[in-house]
């Protein structure tokens, strides 16, 4: 598995992940944007993207993952981890926050596992599931 920024050559193949995972491609704009924000990032096995994750500084001038999206045939190979540490890696700021639906235990485990911890709950974005805040300082 390779991890590198995103092109805008990756938005299709990216779009329809997404699509797979939500059922639509109705964030391709905002995908693309990030790809040129050079702002997402690509996982690729065998040069095919497989999963993707988009970042920005906008959060309290914070770095903030904004979408880990894997496509479902490739789950459970550590492509949203591998993601993640890339920009944690590159990450423009100090501290570095990302966030999930508390039903998504999941994610949840991924950013434990990452050594993300818990810092707060968001409530009514989403009817009935909070949304959980990770945190990790990282340099």
């Amino acid at each position: 598995m390779l991890v590198t920024k995103a092109t805008i050559s990756d938005l299709s193949k990216l779009s329809k992940i997404d699509g797979m995972v939500i059922g639509s491609e109705i964030r391709k704009p905002k995908i693309e944007q990030y790809i040129l924000n050079e702002q997402c990032v690509v996982a690729s096995i065998n040069t095919e993207p497989v999963g993707f994750a988009c970042y920005d500084s906008t959060f309290f001038e914070c770095c903030f993952i904004q979408l880990v999206i894997v496509n479902p045939n490739f789950r459970r190979l550590g492509i949203a981890g591998a993601l993640m540490r890339y920009i944690e890696e590159h990450s423009p700021t100090p501290k570095l926050f990302t966030s999930t639906n508390e039903s998504n235990t999941i994610m949840q485990q991924v950013c434990l596992s990452l050594d993300f911890v818990r810092s707060g709950i968001i409530e009514n974005l989403d009817d009935g599931d909070p949304e959980w805040v990770f945190f990790k300082q990282v340099r």
